[in-house]
């Protein structure tokens, strides 16, 4: 199995494990249609979570690694700004540098449009896209499995020629 990566055009991203990336789109429809979506294969990922007092458990930190990877391949435009950003004398970034990112993560958030991808196989297909808006490696899946229960089902009369 593969950790996949996915940037979402909003600028959101998701990771998740799968098989393939088809079936890390269906596995992400629980989020939205990752369908046309950038998926890249993360080599590692470690996070860190922490318990709170309310027992709920609360994001605390990224593996080095992790982090990198996730600002290098999902948003370049920010990770230069980070890199380039101005800071002063204590550290902290200066308001400039604090500009420079914001205009850095609102271009991200334009960055990424959805590819253009495959309709399904069949009209029946195609109908149901329009109405469920569901990845087509989906439907099409679905519409495979339907039609091969009810051929099982039909009656064969003498021996094919």
């Amino acid at each position: 199995m593969a950790l996949y990566l996915c940037r979402w055009p909003n600028g959101d991203c998701s990771v998740v494990r799968a098989n393939n990336k088809g079936e890390a789109v269906e596995l992400l429809d629980e989020i939205g249609n990752a369908e046309g979506c950038p998926l890249i294969s993360l080599p590692d990922f470690m996070v860190h979570f922490r318990i709170s007092d309310g027992g709920e458990l609360e994001f605390d930190i990224f593996g080095e690694d992790t982090e990198h990877a996730l600002f290098e391949l999902a948003y370049p435009l920010l990770n230069e700004a980070l890199l380039n950003a101005t800071t002063d004398e204590a550290g902290n970034l200066a308001p400039e540098g604090l500009a420079v990112i914001g205009e850095a993560v609102a271009k991200e958030r334009k960055r990424i449009r959805p590819r253009k991808v495959k309709e399904p196989l069949t009209e029946r297909g195609r109908a149901m896209k329009k109405t469920m808006r569901a990845p087509t490696w989906i439907i099409d899946r679905v519409i495979r499995e339907s039609a091969t229960k009810r051929l099982e089902r039909f009656p064969v009369k003498g021996k094919p020629n």
